[in-house]
């Protein structure tokens, strides 16, 4: 495995010693744009995280939805909130009461939206966190409808680690854009199978790019859109740029644009 590691690294840098020209990456706020410099400032998935990134015009930005118990959809990236509160596990209630570190409040797919609206140019990337049984379905109907009355499909991306949660997204709206999220070698589809199930993009994190350096230019080649993750350096930035990535996925802006 250690071999392997190594020849990938070295496949990369080569690949990067032999880019002719810098190419332009999209950046996007992961959670919002949270940090300053490289401290978190505010809480992430938050409104006001929402409102920093669209000030500072990032082209796009991720958060993450979950089903609470009484069916309304929150934006929190861990099922768990406190002892005894979760977003899968209780009611809408009972976790707007809760107040973050920063002091904000768990807000609702619907705030978020509304406020993204604002601000059209910037694409939203929806993350649909895995639920129980059904409730995964039900957790995407809602969102699309939610999407639609809106009138913000062409704004939106839907991603997910599971292929599956995907299929399921196209086959609710087949025109909307889902991206395949993976950090596993094993979970990883290659571009002829991402395009073959019609997604629009993948987001692979550095494990995977070292080993497949190759599936970047076959995905541009397919028009199918890549994110690298996660971006936090001004080095895994620039290589995102030589290497020809679509986009990063970042938490600190401020660190990695520094020249």
């Amino acid at each position: 495995m250690k071999k392997l590691i190594i020849a990938a690294s070295f496949a990369l840098m080569t690949m990067m010693s032999c880019t002719q020209q810098t190419n332009e990456v999209k950046i996007l706020a992961h959670r919002g744009n949270a940090s300053t410099g490289s401290e978190f400032t505010t809480d992430e998935n938050t409104l006001d995280a929402l409102r920093r990134a669209q000030e500072l015009d990032f082209a796009g930005c991720e958060f993450d939805v979950h089903l609470t118990a009484d069916d309304q959809l929150v934006i929190r990236h861990d099922d768990k909130i406190a002892p005894g509160l979760s977003c899968q596990g209780s009611t809408f209630e009972e976790i707007r009461a809760h107040k973050l570190p920063f002091g904000h409040q768990i807000p609702t797919l619907r705030e978020w939206l509304e406020q993204a609206k604002k601000t059209p140019q910037m694409k939203q990337m929806l993350e649909i966190k895995a639920q129980k049984g059904d409730r995964e379905k039900i957790l995407i109907a809602k969102s699309l409808e939610i999407i639609r009355e809106l009138d913000m499909l062409d704004q939106m991306y839907l991603l997910s680690f599971d292929a599956a949660t995907l299929d399921e997204v196209l086959r609710q709206e087949p025109n909307v854009k889902v991206i395949l999220n993976s950090s596993s070698l094993h979970n990883s589809l290659t571009p002829d199978e991402v395009e073959k199930r019609g997604y629009h993009a993948i987001s692979y994190n550095i494990n995977v790019i070292l080993n497949h350096v190759d599936w970047i230019e076959e995905f541009r080649e397919k028009g199918i859109e890549t994110f690298f993750w996660m971006v936090n350096t001004p080095y895994l930035y620039n290589m995102a740029k030589e290497l020809g990535f679509t986009w990063v996925t970042t938490d600190f802006y401020d660190t990695i644009t520094q020249e």
